[in-house]
């Protein structure tokens, strides 16, 4: 049984019927339901008021819990499924990196960090909860294409961060590492050089990106490193019809307003 101090919550949703936990213990992760009413609502929001009320957890390699509570006398049952979870089968890149082995620098949105990889910042992207395998597969996916063609023609500018490796939690891949870019989000004066790129993506890559909100353009103004795309999770194969669309909504993407697309940045404690 492992101690409570050595238990961390990485992720979580609460809803109007039960709670959903990513948690390491030790240096394993699983994965907790929890329904509604079992605790009350503080606890179930409030990783430091549930984990010292959480039932003892097997020091087995488990998958899934779900904690229940009696009608009757209050006692907590757990019960646990030992069976695999579904994974990332688009495992192209050479690297593998242990989720737990890096160092969490800073939360920008749900499901990403800035990390330190070999001493330097990188961003680690990872599915939380199976549902968000799918998007995660797509985007790998997509990431190999550009890594193709990054291969195929050394000499062009970079079209998206390098892609560093994939990301795995207890031997599954879940996510995956890439380099991070110093930069800001794109406006309407940097059209044409958004153009430009995205007609590279189109027609060099052969993909459609899929969601070009003015943050998913990340621009060097300071040592010149010109524009990246990010945020690859909606790309398709090319098709004409969809990239010209996607096009034609770029000046009106690079003009929004509603921060649609940015992320919000978390000081970790």
């Amino acid at each position: 049984m492992p101690p409570k101090a050595d238990i961390e919550i990485l992720a979580q949703i609460i809803d109007d019927e039960r709670g959903l936990y990513r948690l390491r213990v030790g240096q394993r992760v699983h994965y907790l339901t929890i329904p509604v009413g079992v605790f009350d609502d503080d606890t179930m929001c409030r990783p430091y008021l549930l984990i010292p009320r959480l039932p003892d957890l097997p020091d087995l390699p488990w998958t899934t819990m779900t904690i229940t509570r009696d009608k009757n006398d209050g006692s907590l049952t757990s019960t646990i499924s030992t069976d695999p979870l579904r994974e990332i089968k688009t495992t192209w890149h050479e690297v593998s990196i242990d989720v737990l082995s890096l160092k969490r620098m800073r939360r920008l949105r749900s499901g990403v960090h800035e990390v330190q990889y070999n001493g330097a910042p990188a961003i680690a992207k990872v599915a939380n909860f199976e549902w968000q395998i799918a998007q995660i597969e797509r985007e790998t996916w997509a990431y190999s294409w550009l890594a193709d063609y990054a291969h195929e023609q050394p000499d062009e500018p970079p079209i998206a961060p390098k892609f560093l490796g994939h990301l795995t939690e207890n031997g599954r891949t879940m996510g995956f590492l890439l380099e991070k870019l110093d930069g800001e989000e794109a406006g309407i004066a940097d059209l044409a050089d958004c153009e430009a790129l995205l007609d590279r993506l189109h027609n060099d890559v052969g993909l459609v990106h899929g969601d070009v909100n003015r943050y998913n353009f990340v621009i060097d103004r300071v040592s010149g490193g010109g524009v990246r795309l990010v945020d690859f999770e909606h790309a398709q194969e090319f098709d004409e019809e969809l990239a010209r669309t996607e096009l034609m909504s770029l000046p009106a993407a690079l003009t929004e307003e509603t921060g649609r697309g940015g992320c919000r940045i978390y000081n970790e404690n």
